[in-house]
């Protein structure tokens, strides 16, 4: 061998050598930016822009920084040949606050979530105690109703007299029952809005009322609430006074309420789960937002697309004639403590009795929650809760999958981008007027926040049921919180918590 054949050899071995030292990086790229995570060749699909190709996508930090057919390179690859990348989920309506709930809506899809239903008061301990502990992004309303009972019992701005992050606090007080059928006292009625208002400065989302769990509530305090929130421009989100066929008392009378509030104020207003107010009527109900909306008035609404409601027999809600009202009987309700349809017999014992009362209540056919769902003016929500067994709602583990794969797949009631676009940019939207974060949420566009779900769209699907609720979602193999795994080929990374608060702009440091 001449010595110049062999200056070449080795030259040509020390150039193999180092190549297969340098740093993993996506095939056929060794110059550009090197982000922290490239998902490589996903169907990116993006609500807003219209956006589905197959594309790579790199994220550096918390944000999106690249979206190319060209590729890219990466400290860390994740190859999504198959799957579909689409922004992460936001869930306006989830009373869920533990970790392990948390694990069911990020296998879900979920990246955010809100309760805004209900809210919470006060606010900002609630924040607070959440800091740094959250594997997905969290925020909520101030709560009108504990707001009002403060008051009931003396409470101010600076001794709200009502601790605690849930109502489990307030459930058990003996003189509930009787406070929520009460209107706030003359005295204290003047607190009433610097209490909600003091809940806004601290960064709540709105205002959150859940109507008809507190009869109490006044026509006149429902309409002085939504005032300040179309003062402060940001939205009522509200369980309406509500949910009957039969009037007086109707679900017709309850929405026409919240339409009408919001057209003298100017607010908006977000009416929750209406399948689960207005059962049979949910079309008609529609037809008045659309009415409103089309005169310019600013309200929405939301569906969960399973057919039973969750609740428990001493609520309000069961109060005599509610079979007429709600359109269902006895056997249409469900134990989530035994898993048996009720009979009248059992039904009185609960409702006369202590011991746990949790039922479901099965009032919507699948043609009322498909052409629900199938309205553009309605978006998905879950209305979850802390599952704290296997009785539990199932809508808490599955909501967003199964409209994937019942409603998209399966059916075909849904387009994929149309699914995507309910359960993410709509939300966001929705929220985006008052809430900063949100205008960077809901996209998968560069410059957006990190929050990202890949998904096969040939598998995913619920795995929760009505008796068996523990069960992960399957189909969604990762997702990403701020730029960080916590759903990884299909299993939740332990022992991180990446989500951020979610603040409105009112928020005063």
């Amino acid at each position: 061998m001449s010595s110049e054949r062999w200056v070449r050899n080795v030259v040509a071995g020390a150039a193999l050598s180092l190549l297969h030292s340098l740093p993993a990086v996506a095939a056929g790229r060794t110059s550009g930016p090197v982000y922290d995570i490239v998902i490589f060749e996903a169907r990116v699909i993006d609500p807003e822009s219209g956006l589905d190709a197959v594309r790579n996508i790199g994220i550096s930090g918390a944000r999106i920084a690249a979206i190319s057919p060209e590729t890219l390179s990466g400290k860390k690859t994740i190859k999504a040949g198959g799957l579909v990348a689409a922004p992460g989920f936001i869930d306006l309506h989830s009373h869920a606050y533990g970790y392990e709930t948390a694990t069911y809506e990020a296998m879900d899809g979920v990246t955010t979530r809100l309760e805004l239903e209900i809210g919470v008061f006060p606010v900002k301990p609630w924040y607070e105690r959440k800091a740094g502990h959250e594997l997905i992004n969290y925020g909520a309303s101030v709560n009108h109703d504990r707001v009002r009972l403060s008051l009931q019992k003396g409470g101010t701005v600076d001794d709200p007299r009502i601790p605690g992050e849930t109502s489990d606090d307030i459930d058990s007080d003996p003189q509930l029952e009787q406070l929520i059928h009460q209107a706030i006292p003359a005295e204290g009625y003047p607190r009433f809005l610097p209490m909600l208002e003091a809940g806004l400065e601290d960064g709540a989302l709105g205002i959150g009322s859940g109507t008809q769990y507190a009869p109490g509530i006044t026509r006149q305090e429902m309409l002085d609430l939504t005032r300040l929130a179309a003062e402060r421009h940001m939205c009522v989100f509200t369980h309406i006074r509500y949910g009957s066929l039969v009037e007086p008392g109707s679900t017709l009378e309850a929405v026409q309420e919240q339409i009408a509030n919001a057209a003298i104020t100017g607010s908006c207003v977000h009416i929750v789960h209406i399948n689960s107010m207005a059962m049979s009527s949910t079309l008609q109900m529609l037809g008045l937002f659309h009415d409103a909306r089309s005169h310019g008035v600013d309200v929405s609404t939301e569906m969960y697309p399973w057919d039973a409601s969750s609740d428990v027999i001493r609520s309000v809600i069961f109060d005599p004639g509610w079979e007429q009202r709600w359109g269902v009987s006895v056997g249409d309700l469900q134990s989530t403590v035994t898993g048996r349809r009720l009979t009248t017999q059992e039904f009185a014992a609960l409702r006369s009795g202590n011991g746990p009362d949790g039922v479901l209540m099965h009032m919507n056919s699948e043609e009322t929650i498909t052409k629900g769902l199938q309205d553009p003016l309605v978006l998905v929500a879950s209305d979850a809760g802390d599952i704290e067994d296997r009785y539990s709602h199932p809508r808490s583990a599955g909501t967003f999958a199964r409209v994937l794969g019942h409603y998209v797949r399966e059916t075909g009631a849904l387009s994929l981008s149309d699914a995507i676009r309910k359960m993410s940019l709509m939300p966001a939207r929705r929220l985006e007027g008052f809430v900063p974060a949100m205008k960077k949420k809901g996209r998968l566009q560069v410059d957006a926040d990190a929050d990202v779900i890949l998904f096969d769209p040939n598998q995913v699907t619920e795995r929760a049921r009505y008796l068996d609720a523990k069960q992960y979602s399957k189909g969604i193999l990762y997702v990403l919180v701020n730029g960080q795994l916590v759903v990884q080929q299909g299993t939740v990374v332990k022992n991180v918590f990446p989500g951020k608060p979610v603040y409105s702009y009112y928020r005063k440091e």
